[in-house]
């Protein structure tokens, strides 16, 4: 898990600069002393020389030997280089509705209800699911574009994101142990769906935790008012439409990942329907503190082929490869580092009673 230090970043933007990668006549985020003042300039791609979201994450990571994050962005990238320029998607949403109770209570009153499934006909969604989460793995959505959709605020908070992630200063919450929040939650993969007439369970596991969704589709509807807290997953409910799953979640906790940080005050809406092997799903999120206007993405899931008893979903927690979140910190260059064995403060996670070495230090 060690970075570059600060001493290779230096070398990279003095190379880049030296090989006319980063025109000197140009402000980008790549040459400004300070991004905050360049406000005006953070709506246009060329402040991003035309990066796609994933290409500016690329630029920290030396994919040839292996570096973490190959699989999601697909190449090392020259700090400051030029982007593909690609911008396929559109961010926000094609629904006029105002709030996410508006949106789904229109479309439970367009369902009549719902449909009341038995265990017959419920429909079949069983297997492993590999998901496509459309705009928001950032491989084809210009920085620029996901700006203008931010209120003032945000777009700073991302700014100074995409900054930090070109420079390999990150914070992915995993790394600390902390839980992944409510948008991994939803889009990581591969996930099951566990569908009951009452209840839908989705779950999936990654490699530092594993992640639960409760959808209950029993009518209750959400938590009384005084029953509700934010949570990392939020709490949410829905109903079929058919052999339509629309879900409603609220009461979720303000964090980031994978690309937009987000309050407390957002709400989603959802709809998946399987056809053939594919459950073709969508996303719409509301956040009046942090979206100009509410967001719209496109998700599908494909089946996976795969009876490898090495590909079986394990229970998962962070202790197991990262270890405890102690061993793992920012050091004095703002990049992510970690104790290793023999280092002062080194937690050993091998240690099968690790506890008996804290009560060492008390006596």
């Amino acid at each position: 898990m060690k970075m570059k230090t600060a001493w290779s970043l230096l070398i990279v933007t003095l190379l880049a600069n030296a090989c006319g990668e980063i025109p000197a006549e140009s402000q980008t985020l790549f040459t400004s002393e300070d991004f905050r003042q360049d406000r005006e300039l953070w709506t246009d791609p060329a402040y991003f020389r035309n990066n796609t979201i994933a290409q500016i994450h690329g630029m920290s990571f030396d994919f040839d030997s292996g570096g973490e994050g190959g699989g999601q962005f697909g190449a090392s990238r020259l700090y400051g280089s030029e982007g593909s320029g690609v911008d396929a998607f559109e961010l926000t949403t094609p629904y006029s509705f105002a709030t996410s109770e508006e949106h789904y209570q229109a479309w439970l009153e367009a369902a009549d209800g719902g449909t009341q499934h038995d265990f017959a006909t419920l429909p079949d969604w069983s297997g492993r699911w590999a998901g496509n989460p459309g705009w928001m793995n950032g491989q084809q959505t210009q920085a620029s574009t996901l700006v203008a959709a931010l209120t003032p605020d945000y777009q700073e908070y991302f700014v100074r994101q995409e900054k930090a992630e070109s420079e390999g200063r990150h914070f992915w919450p995993a790394s600390f142990c902390l839980p992944r929040g409510f948008l991994e939650s939803v889009l990581s993969t591969p996930k099951e769906f566990i569908l009951l007439p009452h209840q839908v369970w989705i779950i999936g596991d990654t490699y530092t935790e594993n992640l639960v969704r409760w959808v209950y589709t029993d009518g209750s509807g959400h938590s009384p008012e005084q029953m509700q807290f934010s949570k990392w997953h939020g709490e949410t409910v829905g109903f079929w439409d058919g052999d339509a799953l629309v879900m409603h979640t609220n009461q979720i906790r303000a964090w980031t990942r994978p690309l937009i940080e987000w309050s407390d005050q957002l709400t989603t809406v959802e709809r998946y329907q399987r056809v053939g092997d594919t459950i073709m799903g969508e996303l719409t999120l509301y956040d009046p503190i942090a979206f100009v206007e509410p967001l719209h993405a496109k998700i599908s899931y494909e089946r996976v082929d795969d009876d490898d008893p090495l590909a079986r979903p394990i229970y998962n927690t962070c202790t197991d490869t990262n270890g405890p979140s102690g061993n793992v910190f920012i050091n004095e260059d703002g990049l992510l580092d970690q104790r290793v064995l023999g280092e002062p403060g080194y937690w050993d996670m091998s240690d099968p009673r690790p506890w008996a070495a804290f009560y060492a230090i008390g006596e």
